[in-house]
């Protein structure tokens, strides 16, 4: 039997270690696959989201105001912010490396979050970003 390549990448998202073959086939069904080259901007400060990105491979920087204020990678969310509210992206967000991204539109993305361990995990990862805000001693991973 041949496995899906886009399995298989999940697969390596620790976030999802533990979901079944079932799972991750379900969630590879909602998820384009996308490489993406160092310098592309993934997200612009201003403007309106129309992708959330779960990160698999690959590091980017955020920046506010062209300030660099966190790198992200593997396992985190960029986007995710304005697919959630509605609003322009808060930060710009650029490869740094070339990355494998997994894709979501908003009404993946809304599926997505209707699964309980995503929803859970996107929660963790906003309340971080929150705490980050309100201590300067954490780095920060701002919303995107």
């Amino acid at each position: 039997m041949r496995k899906d390549p886009k399995i298989e990448m999940l697969r390596r998202v620790p976030a999802l270690a533990a979901y079944s073959d079932a799972q991750l086939a379900d969630l590879a069904a909602l998820v384009d696959e996308l490489v993406i080259e160092s310098g592309h901007v993934l997200t612009r400060e201003g403007t309106t989201g129309r992708e959330a990105f779960l990160i698999v491979d690959g590091e980017a920087t955020v920046t506010i105001s062209g300030e660099l204020v966190a790198t992200v990678g593997p396992g985190q969310f960029v986007g995710e912010m304005s697919l959630l509210e509605r609003q322009p992206c808060t930060a710009t967000v650029t490869a740094v490396s070339p990355m494998h991204v997994l894709v979501m539109d908003p009404r993946s993305f809304g599926t997505v979050l209707s699964d309980a361990s995503m929803a859970t995990r996107m929660a963790r990862t906003l309340a971080a970003r929150l705490r980050a805000q309100e201590s300067p001693a954490a780095t920060p991973t701002p919303a995107v």
